[in-house]
């Protein structure tokens, strides 16, 4: 199957010159535990759900040619004037803001441009390659043939906490001594790429498959590709963001955790506990 596809990818690049370029248009959609809701008045919980839809459902760009690409959300303007620099609770809920990602497929290179708590970052790194396993399973997304490819990982499950922080425990006690592992989940993520269009690169940071990705399906997270447009009639410049501080994926991994512990010291005092799931 590997053979076939490798064959057919190859027969796709020399259908395509080596300047081709294209914009590929996504939309995708998050699913979180809502549980935390239970207790809230049901207008309330209405208020919520509306604004949390704009962080849930997004729309997404996707510049490419044979070299590069370049990952963004498509602008919307909120009525209200958005939420600007301040504080926003949600990039701990859905995670935090995808960025604009560059992808050098030569050097194997990302670079992640990335707003939190309205300091912007440059996180450049490695691009990790995906052990995707081909299962010869095909279908048609528009006008393309679609073959199927997963890889099965293991994600941590955290809880954030609204509320007081429970009680520290005891220097002496079990659980310092011994704290307890994380808890996490199996999860198979599902990948299906194109070789009609013979690009190793996809949405956010999938990829590594020879072909476009047109759809995932990620845990509580799904992608679908609407429309590729190929060599617009205003040619594409994709560059690696630069202004911002420039960080690894470990030290902004951190970093995100400092600011969420930051928030959980903001709402402690305040009575009660709400436990959000964040997905990985």
């Amino acid at each position: 199957m590997k053979k076939f596809l490798l064959l057919i990818f190859v027969f796709s690049i020399n259908g395509f010159s080596q300047d081709f370029q294209g914009i590929a248009y996504y939309m995708s959609k998050t699913t979180v535990n809502m549980d935390w809701m239970k207790n809230m008045p049901p207008d309330r919980v209405e208020r919520m759900k509306s604004r949390m839809k704009s962080s849930l459902e997004k729309n997404y760009i996707l510049y490419f040619n044979s070299n590069s690409s370049y990952f963004e959300e498509e602008e919307v303007l909120e009525a209200g004037g958005g939420q600007g620099g301040g504080f926003n609770w949600m990039q701990f809920v859905t995670g935090p803001d995808g960025g604009n990602l560059h992808k050098n497929l030569q050097s194997n290179i990302y670079t992640n441009k990335k707003e939190l708590f309205g300091k912007i970052f440059l996180v450049k790194d490695s691009i990790i390659p995906i052990k995707w396993v081909m299962t010869g399973e095909t279908k048609q997304i528009g006008i393309y043939n679609a073959y199927k490819a997963t890889i099965t990982k293991e994600v941590e499950e955290q809880a954030f906490s609204f509320g007081r922080r429970p009680a520290e425990p005891s220097a002496n006690s079990d659980e310092e001594n011994n704290p307890p592992l994380p808890k996490t989940r199996r999860v198979e993520t599902i990948a299906w790429f194109t070789p009609d269009i013979p690009v190793s690169t996809g949405p956010s940071m999938y990829g590594g498959l020879p072909g476009l990705i047109l759809e995932i399906s990620d845990d509580n997270v799904s992608i679908l590709c609407k429309k590729v447009v190929f060599n617009p009639k205003d040619k594409i410049k994709i560059k690696a963001p630069s202004k911002g501080k420039v960080v690894t994926k470990n030290e902004f991994e951190q970093i995100s955790k400092d600011k969420a512990e930051e928030m959980r010291e903001m709402y402690q005092g305040r009575g009660g506990s709400r436990n959000v799931i964040i997905r990985n």
